[in-house]
């Protein structure tokens, strides 16, 4: 095989995996702080997506804009979830069997008002990048780059301000300790409400980066969430690093995969290769107990 067709698989795997690693880190910031699997996640996603068709498609804001926007309003109403759903069921017993159930049934309420509210077609979204790159026997269009390029200095900013802003470490001291953060004298609740806020806008610029590539529609959170799920659990529960390189690694897998496979195999494939990962590190490839 030649190695621009491995280069074309490699991009096509960073894209994906970008992609992929921006909703497992949404999905990993809120089981770090609220320890629930947030089931509501793709649909974070397909609003993100549908944010970007009316504000950039229709209205023909800036794209930039339109991310920044689809991030604040899902991350709004993220937060409005977090507090008025979420927040009431952590004092109930059974935390995660009734977190479950509350959020598979919002995924429904979320999806069928989608179909309400925007029709259950599958629709497009223009281009906001136009142009083909070929270079050295590598064509990849100018949309694809940007994604990539877009979704590495997201994931970037992210890891900075956890790591380096006074915000950012106050959410991971409520990660690791709730009880003892709130004796310093951190506002758990409202720092548990903007980092719900903040994994679901994540979702939503995920699902907004690549709208024009693929398109949206209610349903298209399904999939994703079940390979973010995938990610997060590869990578290792709770772990950001670990949600960044099982992105990659799923990606990379699913890319290369189809050079050589039909799709069904792909997935078979992709499936088998990370059960094995498990069977080898349980608690994933960056995970803790």
């Amino acid at each position: 095989m030649e190695w621009s067709l491995l280069a074309q698989g490699g991009l096509n795997g960073l894209m994906l995996g970008t992609n992929y690693a921006l909703i497992a880190l949404g999905l990993t910031l809120i089981f770090g702080i609220l320890g629930i699997v947030n089931f509501t996640h793709g649909e974070m996603y397909m609003l993100g997506g549908y944010s970007a068709y009316y504000l950039f498609g229709h209205f023909h804001l800036n794209f930039f804009l339109t991310l920044a926007l689809s991030a604040f309003l899902v991350g709004v109403l993220g937060a409005f979830l977090e507090k008025f759903i979420f927040r009431p069921l952590t004092t109930r017993p059974k935390l995660e069997l009734t977190s479950l159930i509350a959020a598979v049934g919002l995924a429904w309420v979320f999806q069928m008002l989608a179909v309400i509210a925007f029709g259950d077609l599958d629709k497009n979204v223009p281009s906001a990048f136009r142009g083909i790159i070929r270079t050295a026997g590598i064509v990849i269009t100018v949309e694809r780059l940007a994604t990539i390029l877009i979704g590495i200095g997201l994931v970037v900013l992210l890891n900075i301000f956890l790591l380096k802003t006074k915000t950012g470490m106050t959410i991971r001291a409520v990660a690791q300790d709730k009880e003892a953060a709130a004796l310093q004298g951190v506002p758990v609740d409202r720092v548990t409400a903007m980092t719900f806020g903040l994994g679901c806008g994540l979702a939503a610029i995920s699902g907004a980066l690549v709208a024009p590539i693929f398109g949206v529609s209610p349903t298209m959170g399904g999939e994703v969430i079940l390979k973010a799920f995938l990610v997060v659990i590869l990578g290792g529960m709770g772990s950001v690093p670990g949600a960044m390189l099982g992105g990659l690694v799923l990606g990379f897998i699913e890319s290369f995969g189809c050079l050589f496979f039909s799709v069904p195999t792909v997935m078979v494939l992709t499936f088998s290769i990370i059960i094995m990962i498990l069977i080898l590190k349980p608690k994933g490839l960056l995970g803790h107990a």
